[in-house]
């Protein structure tokens, strides 16, 4: 989870990944964002695993990536990590998950992280026309 450091001045990031296959192209962007001075965390779905793996992510973030909202003993990783982001990027998003939030569905860590944020969301859709 992200760090709550008040005294920081670091931007936070959530860096939400989905299940297609521009997915590996998130390991090149959460580069990019640590190389800016941002501090990134990573949640995936499940179907994105299956296009790059958690532990490239965390080698390249320095932090656990979120992956079940259950990972910690209370259940509450999605409302902690999204009240101490600056923003919520999610790239890919599939066409998928882009339905899931217009219908306010949170069946995963990473919906559930989109609806309870209090900071923006960015989506950057990947998939065919």
């Amino acid at each position: 989870m992200l760090d709550m450091k008040p005294a920081q001045s670091k931007r936070r990031i959530i860096l939400g990944i989905t299940g297609g296959i521009a997915a590996y192209k998130a390991a090149e962007l959460a580069r990019l964002l640590i190389k800016q001075g941002i501090v990134v965390q990573v949640a995936m779905t499940e179907a994105a695993t299956h296009f790059i793996t958690p532990a490239t992510l965390q080698a390249l973030t320095g932090a656990p990536v979120l992956l079940d909202q259950w990972q910690d003993d209370k259940g509450m990783s999605h409302i902690h990590s999204s009240r101490v982001a600056d923003a919520i990027v999610i790239a890919p998003a599939t066409a998928d998950f882009i339905a899931k939030l217009a219908l306010g569905l949170a069946d995963d860590l990473l919906s559930t992280l989109c609806l309870a944020r209090d900071c923006p969301l960015l989506l950057a859709p990947a998939m065919n026309r």
